[in-house]
């Protein structure tokens, strides 16, 4: 019995690596019976499947393979597979609430990578894995060479990578240390942010063993942003990480945030830039809220001013309408994004809090919270109006 095993594991391993090939749709499917658990097998074999043109049999390969790593907590090779199926069926038959439900049941701070996606909106996390490529690498594949510019970001799937880092101020690519990293689920690369910069890559990326990556162009993600304001915001927050641009203790915020639908109306108190100036008081409402910052709904009536706004320092009054109270934060304005919608525009502004305690924060999720069942109801129905 395990001599067989052994020998279905060979066989995956050279599925994946190539050197193995089946060419029988019998002999694939005797494979797919024998290795019904392994995810990564169902997987490859599924890959088989294309390759032979037997694409129904492909489709169910790997939303078998999504279920069984959702199942063990591998996320992204979860969402790999699904990317894999998304390219076999039409576009209105896609979905991914099973990975968008075990997104949300992960411990925030888990790492960086899982907090980007966990914390997007249902539309937002379709629109970006809608953009997803998973690209492989052989070991001693270079994958990225300093001084060349960025233009996509990179979740790690699996591998091992070795990199050799620029550590200087001054980009003196002399400046260097070499890291050698085992990323799974964990690592990411691409600095692609600020999206209307050229940002050059301060990294030599090479893959020291089979390596995967999902891949988002830096392109999709600022059209993806320009209908989903908060993608930009998430994934700012997420190349920080990485550029070292936030100080410790916001990275251990950004780490630990989740984004919840706190929907409620909010008084803005704008500070002016000179003494003496009167302050700008302006209102709107939530879209959310996390413990890192809010997207904030503006009020029409303050459309005209509002394109000076980022960069400004901003006080917060998030109204609590059950308790008649409300809870006063500081903040800066780090974004505005004008949304056009079916039949009217929409213009929302992203506030980074400089604090918001825990003991806030679960108060506020207490009292204002639109839970996933709501949340998923509202996006259900507002899915439903677009396409009448």
């Amino acid at each position: 019995m395990n001599n067989h095993m052994e020998n279905h594991e060979s066989i995956v391993s050279g599925l994946i690596d190539g050197s193995v090939a089946i060419d029988s749709l019998e002999e694939l499917r005797k494979l797919l019976n024998a290795v019904p658990h392994n995810p990564t097998a169902v997987r490859v074999i599924g890959d088989s499947f294309v390759k032979q043109g037997a694409f129904e049999e492909a489709v169910g390969a790997y939303q078998t393979a999504v279920s069984l790593y959702i199942e063990t907590g591998r996320i992204l090779p979860a969402i790999a597979s699904k990317v894999l199926k998304w390219n076999l069926i039409r576009s209105a038959e896609r979905e991914c609430r099973e990975i968008y439900s075990a997104l949300r049941d992960i411990e925030a701070g888990r790492n960086p990578v899982h907090d980007y996606l966990a914390r997007m909106a249902y539309p937002e996390l379709m629109a970006v894995m809608g953009e997803m490529e998973l690209v492989t690498f052989p070991p001693g594949t270079l994958i990225r060479e300093m001084g060349v510019e960025e233009n996509d970001l990179n979740l790690i799937v699996s591998g091992v990578l070795s990199e050799k880092r620029d550590i200087s101020k001054n980009g003196d690519v002399d400046n260097t240390e070499s890291v050698t990293e085992n990323p799974v689920e964990s690592g990411f690369f691409g600095d692609i942010y600020p999206f209307d910069e050229v940002r050059l890559s301060r990294s030599r990326i090479e893959a020291v063993s089979h390596v995967e990556v999902l891949t988002a162009q830096r392109s999709d993600l600022i059209r993806i942003s320009r209908k989903h304001a908060a993608v930009e915001f998430l994934t700012m927050e997420l190349c920080s990480v990485r550029s070292g641009t936030r100080g410790k203790k916001s990275l251990q915020i950004t780490r630990a945030t989740k984004r919840y639908q706190l929907q409620t109306k909010v008084t803005l108190k704008i500070f002016p830039e000179n003494a003496g100036d009167s302050h700008l008081v302006i209102n709107g409402f939530t879209e959310d809220v996390s413990q890192g910052g809010t997207c904030i709904r503006l009020g029409e009536a303050y459309w005209a001013g509002s394109s000076n706004l980022v960069g400004k320092t901003v006080k917060l009054l998030i109204n609590i309408p059950k308790l008649s109270t409300g809870i006063d934060v500081l903040g800066n304005i780090v974004w505005r994004r004008e949304v056009e919608q079916p039949d009217r525009k929409t213009i929302l502004i992203g506030i980074q809090f400089r604090e918001l305690s825990r003991e806030t924060f679960d108060f506020l999720k207490k009292h204002c919270y639109v839970g996933d069942g709501e949340q998923d109801m509202i996006y259900s129905l507002w899915e439903s109006y677009v396409k009448k």
